[in-house]
C-alpha cells in the first residue's frame, strides 16, 4: 500500500492482475460492483485459508501488516494468514486481501524460503491486486462519472474530492492512501493531486479528512481507524482443537494452554474445568489478564 512511484507495472502486468481480480472475485460470488470491506475475513474459509490474529509490536522501526505460512500434513496443505492487528483495521483488511494474491499465485517468502528479500515486483501486484479486489476499476469509474458527471476529477475542488474519497472509504473500506492509490493509477487525478492528496493527515481525529469521514458515518469512521489488537485464530482451528480434547488426543492442561493461545477458555464452550486446574495453570491464566 506504499505510494505510487519506483516501480511501475506495465499494460500486460495490470492486466494480468485485473484479470486475476476477476477470476478471484468469480471464484468468492462477489459482484464487481459489491464492497467485500469486512467480509474478507469470511471469504477466506471458501478457500480453506486459516487466519491467525496477533498484535505483534513494531521492531525496529519496520512494522508487519501480514504474512501466509504453508506446510503439508500429509497430503494436506495448511495454510495460514498472520494478520497483525496492532495495525489500523482498515490497513488489516488490505493486508489479508495483499496475502490473499500470495496465496492464488504461489508466489512470495512464504513460497520461495531462499529468498532473502522480498520481490519489489511482486509486493507491487500484491498490493494493486488487494486495491482492485476490495475497490475494482469498473466501481470506481461507476462511482467517479455518478458524482462528478464526468470521467475525471481534474478540475474538482480539493474539498470536494475528499468528500468524494470519505465517501468512497466508508462504502469500501480501503485506507485512506489506497483510494489514493486507486485514483491516480486509473487516471482519475492528475499527479499534483495525487502528490497534494497524497500528504493529507488522514487519521488525526480532530483533522479535517476524519472530522468529513465522520460526518458520513461516524461509527464506520471508528472503527476503520482503530487498532484492535485482536487476539484469534480461524473457528475451525478452535472448533479441531477441542475435538482433539474430546477424542483424547491432548490432556487438561495442553487443552486449557492451547486455547489460551488464542486468548480463549474451556468455559467459553460449555467445559466446566476452573475447579480442576491446578495451581500453576490458575497462574498462567492470571498473568493472561494481566
Amino acid at each position: 500500500m506504499s505510494k505510487c512511484g519506483g516501480i511501475v507495472l506495465d499494460e500486460k502486468q495490470i492486466y494480468e492482475v485485473k484479470k486475476l481480480v476477476s477470476e478471484t472475485r468469480r471464484f468468492f460470488g462477489v459482484q464487481t460492483n459489491v464492497p467485500i470491506g469486512n467480509d474478507i475475513r469470511l471469504l477466506l474459509e471458501k478457500k480453506d485459508i486459516l487466519l491467525c490474529e496477533y498484535p505483534f509490536p513494531d521492531t525496529n522501526g519496520t512494522h508487519t501488516y501480514g504474512n501466509i505460512t504453508w506446510f503439508k500434513n500429509g497430503e494436506e496443505t495448511i495454510t495460514f494468514i498472520g494478520l497483525n492487528t496492532s495495525s489500523y483495521y482498515d490497513e488489516q483488511i488490505f493486508a489479508i486481501a495483499h496475502e490473499i494474491y500470495h496465496y492464488t499465485t504461489k508466489s512470495g517468502k512464504a513460497y520461495t524460503p531462499d529468498t532473502d528479500d522480498e520481490d519489489k515486483l511482486i509486493e507491487k501486484c500484491a498490493d494493486r491486486f488487494a486495491a482492485e479486489l476490495l475497490l475494482p476499476e469498473e466501481a470506481l469509474r461507476d462511482a467517479v462519472i455518478e458524482t462528478f458527471g464526468v470521467s475525471n476529477m481534474f478540475d474538482i475542488s480539493d474539498n470536494r474530492v475528499l468528500r468524494f474519497i470519505a465517501r468512497m472509504q466508508c462504502d469500501w473500506w480501503l485506507p485512506f492512501q489506497a483510494i489514493i492509490n486507486r485514483l491516480f493509477e486509473e487516471g482519475f487525478i492528475t499527479e499534483s493531486q495525487y502528490d497534494k492528496l497524497y500528504e493529507t493527515d488522514c487519521r488525526t481525529e480532530d483533522g479535517m479528512y476524519r472530522r468529513l469521514l465522520k460526518s458520513i458515518d461516524s461509527e464506520i469512521s471508528e472503527l476503520l481507524n482503530k487498532r484492535t489488537k485482536t487476539i484469534g485464530v480461524s473457528n475451525s482451528v478452535v472448533e479441531t482443537i477441542i475435538n482433539n480434547y474430546e477424542d483424547g488426543f491432548i490432556d487438561d492442561d495442553e487443552f486449557v494452554r492451547t486455547l489460551a493461545m488464542f486468548n480463549k477458555r474451556p468455559e467459553d464452550f460449555g467445559f466446566d474445568m476452573e475447579a480442576e486446574l491446578d495451581d500453576d495453570l490458575m497462574d498462567f491464566f492470571e498473568s493472561e489478564d494481566d
